[in-house]
């Protein structure tokens, strides 16, 4: 990687904020916050837990919904925005109701 790559990285950011996520914040999981995410949980602190253990280098994922059916896929991508692999697909549960109630409530 270029070292002009390297200095535009926000991977340092993110490895410092992931530590004091695991320093600070890894005491208040499932205590009641007024934060807007709701308490911290034990999922999130191994997310950080992840960030931290890969030097602040964070996964990249995109998902694109088809708005005709409710079909979902996700891929994860590399540190260019290249497709790497798709990682998931689903349907969206209650996906015709919700889409009717959306064109009711705002047109189409």
């Amino acid at each position: 990687m270029p070292s002009w790559r390297i200095a535009l990285s926000s991977a340092p950011k993110n490895e410092a904020y992931a530590k004091k996520m695991l320093t600070k914040k890894r005491k208040k999981i499932g205590m009641p916050s007024t934060r807007i995410g709701g308490p911290y949980t034990t999922q999130e602190m191994e997310l950080w837990q992840e960030v931290d253990d890969n030097g602040g280098r964070k996964q990249h994922m995109s998902t694109h919904t088809n708005t005709e059916t409710g079909q979902v896929r996700v891929f994860e991508r590399d540190h260019k925005g290249n497709i790497v692999k798709q990682t998931d697909e689903f349907k969206l549960d209650n996906f015709e109701s919700t889409k009717q109630k959306l064109i009711e409530e705002h047109g189409e």
